[in-house]
């Protein structure tokens, strides 16, 4: 940002280009960076098991692989980093960084049942509401919310909602689990495509991964973020 320049201000703070532009002295505020804090959210709920085909990846499984190397990502970034798990059993680990919390959080998403390629048989109901109220306590008021789900149902849309209108920055990395194929299919289709508008009329950033690369539905979604 800039402003007036002040006296005592460093010289080389002083935007020389503009002097020579209108005459005036002003001074570059810079803002110093820090590292994010941010919650991976995986949801491996019985219902998100879904694929578009039956010998294909379910959603949850590419939100697992997903999140994997988000996680990496981010701690290579110094930023802090935690994992929540959207399911029947609670499963949290809060934001950290270094080696040991690597390993932590990796050990987590390979081996916990939570994120397993089947759904885990408890037989456990999920209450999204009564999880967002849970996980909103444990959320530090700059944390920032990464949230993997193939958007089956308007719980988990309503749930990015709350998040966001908590003041937190929600981004949704959804893995297209439809293949409109036939009647039944056509309305899920159809069903997820209306969550998708939703949150983007929300202001909330959303991943549409379909079966190409990861790295290639970011890229889609930052070109339509910019505009």
């Amino acid at each position: 940002a800039l402003r007036e320049y002040r006296r005592g201000d460093p010289l080389r703070r002083v935007d020389w280009n503009r002097t020579a532009r209108t005459g005036e002295l002003t001074t570059l505020q810079l803002r110093e960076e820090r590292a994010a804090t941010v919650v991976l959210v995986v949801d491996s709920r019985e219902t998100a098991y879904l694929a578009s085909e039956p010998d294909a990846e379910n959603a949850v499984e590419r939100s697992v692989d997903a999140a994997g190397r988000t996680l990496h990502a981010l701690l290579d970034n110094g930023d802090r980093v935690g994992i929540a798990g959207l399911c029947g059993e609670e499963r949290w680990l809060a934001p950290g960084i270094g080696v040991d919390h690597r390993t932590r959080a990796r050990k987590l998403l390979a081996t916990d049942p939570a994120f397993a390629p089947a759904p885990e048989a408890t037989g456990r109901p999920v209450y999204v509401t009564r999880w967002v109220r849970k996980l909103r306590r444990r959320l530090s008021p700059d944390a920032q919310i990464i949230l993997f789900s193939p958007l089956c149902d308007d719980a988990v849309t309503r749930a990015a909602r709350r998040f966001d209108t908590d003041g937190h920055l929600v981004t949704v990395v959804s893995p297209d689990p439809t293949a409109p194929d036939t009647p039944g299919n056509r309305l899920a289709w159809i069903e997820r495509r209306l969550r998708l508008s939703d949150l983007r009329s929300a202001g909330i950033r959303v991943v549409e991964w379909n079966e190409e690369p990861l790295g290639v539905a970011i890229s889609r979604a930052e070109r339509r973020w910019s505009r």
